[in-house]
């Protein structure tokens, strides 16, 4: 009786261990992640997968039309399975994919109108001072009450000011004390380019621009132009704009005006720059006053060759030795008056 008593323990042992032993086997299944194969126990849901794994798809926000945020976390991403969302309480099964999509950025509802521009606007790029007669499609949100404007439909020709722009680019530095004394000597007023982290450097220059009544646009946060800016990468264009902006509000200016460096563009910058507020600014008159061979003669005698109404000259006043641009500014200003032409600010 002992004996077969043992060998029946010896067989429900026997037994057991084999069944811990199936269990052992069966105790995982392989599903894929993200991409990659991991395991999970039979019975494992799709919400347990996602918190193991810490899939934790982002949340779109609801932007009014400024692109400003009205309300953060509005639209929830989800959590995948095979490619299509499902209860999170559905049990996994060998050979799953489980995956997540961020909830996307949605902007609030708008209302269409348009209004007539009374003076026309400038194109975009603008190449000069000229305005085109037209009607301007604008969205106001149906939430936050704010306006933005959207298309310009231009409806007649370009109308071109008996006055000229002079621009200038690249600094402040330590040539632009002695272009606002000249400018201001003379009376007259121009539109500064300026580079932000140069800005930071010498904001004291920023504000004295102001204080004389100069328009000052963002020309870039750091001026990369290798490769040219509109071959960039996306990320960075935006970084760009988008720092420079913030050093000239810091200042105390509202940025609308961007001049990309080496005015290199495409729809890709205008679309960008347009979504900051900006509009792109370039020239019809560069003298070459950036090239150390030129001389002061010939950068006033370049600009008044070729100079007309509506001309936007491109002049320098950092990136450089900008003596001879400072040596120029009284015959150009003098010459373009003398051409019955005034001078104005980039608008």
């Amino acid at each position: 009786m002992v004996r077969i008593a043992v060998l029946a323990s010896f067989a429900v042992a026997a037994g057991a261990a084999a069944a811990v032993g199936y269990l052992h086997r069966t105790e995982t299944i392989a599903v894929q992640v993200g991409g990659l194969e991991e395991t999970v126990r039979p019975g494992t849901t799709l919400e347990e997968a996602a918190k193991k794994f810490g899939i934790q798809p982002d949340s779109g926000d609801l932007l009014d039309v400024q692109n400003d945020v009205l309300r953060h976390d509005a639209f929830p991403g989800r959590i995948l399975l095979n490619g299509r969302p499902r209860p999170l309480a559905t049990e996994l099964q060998k050979g799953d994919r489980v995956g997540s999509v961020d909830g996307r950025d949605r902007t609030e509802p708008v209302t269409r109108y348009s209004v007539r521009v009374r003076g026309g606007m400038p194109s975009n790029p603008q190449f000069s001072i000229g305005r085109t007669p037209g009607r301007q499609e604008l969205e106001r949100g149906r939430i936050s009450g704010k306006v933005a404007p959207r298309a310009f439909r231009p409806d007649g020709p370009i109308r071109f000011p008996k006055a000229v722009a002079l621009t200038f680019d690249d600094g402040p530095s330590r040539y632009t004390s002695r272009v606002l004394s000249e400018l201001e000597r003379l009376h007259a007023h121009a539109t500064f380019f300026v580079i932000g982290y140069l800005a930071e450097r010498y904001p004291r220059l920023v504000r004295r621009e102001l204080r004389a009544g100069m328009a000052v646009g963002n020309h870039s946060y750091s001026h990369p132009y290798r490769p040219p800016f509109d071959r960039q990468p996306h990320e960075r264009i935006l970084s760009e704009i988008e720092r420079g902006n913030a050093v000239l509000e810091r200042l105390g200016v509202k940025p609308t005006l961007f001049r990309p460096p080496g005015g290199s563009f495409s729809p890709y910058v205008v679309e960008a720059t347009g979504a900051h507020g900006l509009h792109i600014v370039l020239w019809s008159v560069d003298p070459e006053d950036w090239n150390p061979s030129v001389t002061a003669r010939q950068i006033t005698t370049r600009v008044l060759d070729v100079v007309k109404p509506g001309s936007i000259v491109l002049l320098h006043d950092g990136g450089g030795d900008r003596s001879r641009t400072v040596q120029a500014l009284p015959g150009i200003v003098r010459g373009i008056r003398e051409k019955g032409l005034k001078l104005a600010l980039v608008r």
